[in-house]
């Protein structure tokens, strides 16, 4: 009788904490920055961002996708799929402001944005074959 009270007891204060937990205010993520910062060196965009790539047309699903930059403009990246990785390097130059990457497989164009000390990297690229990427990147650790 006794190991029925305590199983029912332990039962009910475990709802009550989920019921509470369940009220608990959660802060809304702040919008991301939305005010272009021109790029002029490449120690400004310098460093480990990551995000979600998303395909135009929607290919699949999204992936996630980590975007290393050297002070010297050199980039690498690596993109987790569910059929498999995806990864590249090269060299940035810097054109109008924004980075800009051509390869063998595509062209990219990399904004920084910056807001109340926070940062975020906008990236566009295009394919050979047409299709088109697009993430918003923040920085990583």
């Amino acid at each position: 009788m006794k190991e029925w009270l305590r199983t029912l007891s332990c039962g009910i204060l475990l709802s009550g904490m989920a019921g509470l937990a369940g009220c608990a205010q959660i802060e809304p993520l702040p919008p991301p920055p939305t005010t272009p910062s021109s790029i002029v060196t490449f120690e400004s965009a310098a460093g480990k961002w990551s995000g979600i790539l998303r395909a135009i047309p929607v290919l699949r699903h999204d992936d996630w996708v980590t975007l290393t930059i050297g002070d010297d403009g050199s980039y690498e990246f690596e993109s987790v799929r569910a059929i498999g990785i995806f990864q590249g390097k090269g060299t940035f130059t810097i054109l109008d402001g924004k980075l800009s990457a051509e390869t063998d497989r595509g062209s990219s164009v990399v904004t920084l944005y910056k807001d109340s000390g926070r940062r975020m990297l906008k990236v566009e690229a295009t394919t050979k074959d047409g299709v088109q990427y697009s993430a918003q990147l923040t920085p990583t650790k």
